[in-house]
């Protein structure tokens, strides 16, 4: 097998696009192992396929056919308005499209965020095309027995949506993680940059008016090997949520990281690496 190495790897050079439900869809991919793992990345301004996981593709294809995908309304994908269809369940339907599109009948998923639920979705619809899955502080499980939600991070990437300023950024990112190191102007300037570069999707996330789901009660249909990954002071979705899953899912397993925020896989990266291709390479 032959690969890129994790440093030749680029958004420019792993880009690519697929026609999926009327929508250009665009899609970063490297690897060509055996398998295939499709991360989804999370709901807040200036998420992407690469804003979310370009500190973890590299190593992943090393490995397998390793592919990172932009939602539409997100990244290079087009602006398009959700009208009274559950929004995970919309992911899912254009996520499925674009592996039709490209040839995938069956991957591994690494859901992060909004991902995750899109995740937990996805396995629910189209189980035959789900192997191992990997959710890192997903959304959708209803209130927390421990913190008031909303919990901030929530109301400061909804306010974003309404008033979308650097200011208002700034927050996001300085809820985001727990490490100070990485809450740079560097990364407030680049996520303000990703999020207003198509004001259309901005037009089009606030006209949707597709609802949320919670999931709670659907877990016990997913029998998949699913390792869920926290970090302990996630200041978007609340550790409890994490015990759920686990309490319904029949075969999960949680992995909580210590000072550590919502964005697991950049912030504890290599840390996050070896666990998550240890698990998928279980037998």
């Amino acid at each position: 097998m032959t690969t890129k190495s994790p440093m030749q790897l680029t958004d420019e050079n792993t880009s690519k696009f697929a026609q999926v439900n009327g929508i250009r869809m665009h899609y970063n991919e490297a690897g060509t192992g055996e398998g295939a793992v499709v991360m989804l990345h999370g709901g807040g301004p200036g998420a992407s396929g690469w804003s979310n996981f370009s500190t973890n593709i590299g190593p992943f294809a090393e490995h397998y056919r390793t592919i990172l995908w932009d939602a539409p309304n997100y990244g290079k994908t087009d602006a398009l308005t959700i009208k009274d269809e559950v929004r995970t369940h919309h992911a899912a339907r254009h996520m499925k499209g674009l592996l039709d599109a490209i040839g995938v009948k069956k991957a591994h998923f690494l859901g992060n965020s909004f991902g995750g639920a899109t995740t937990i979705d996805f396995a629910l619809h189209y189980p035959e095309m789900v192997g191992k899955i990997v959710l890192v502080g997903p959304a959708g499980y209803g209130p927390s027995t421990w913190l008031p939600t909303p919990l901030d991070g929530i109301k400061a990437l909804n306010h974003w949506w309404h008033e979308p300023t650097r200011e208002n950024m700034a927050k996001i990112v300085e809820l985001f993680m727990y490490d100070k190191k990485f809450k740079t102007d560097e990364l407030i300037d680049a996520r303000m940059r990703w999020a207003t570069a198509n004001p259309k999707q901005i037009k089009a996330r606030l006209a949707s008016t597709g609802p949320q789901k919670e999931y709670t009660f659907d877990l016990h249909k997913i029998a998949n090997p699913t390792l869920v990954v926290w970090g302990r002071d996630d200041r978007f979705s609340p550790l409890d949520w994490g015990m759920r899953l686990i309490w319904h899912m029949p075969n999960a397993r949680l992995h909580v990281y210590p000072e550590c925020g919502h964005w697991v896989q950049y912030e504890k990266s290599d840390q996050f690496n070896r666990l998550v291709l240890s698990f998928l390479q279980e037998k």
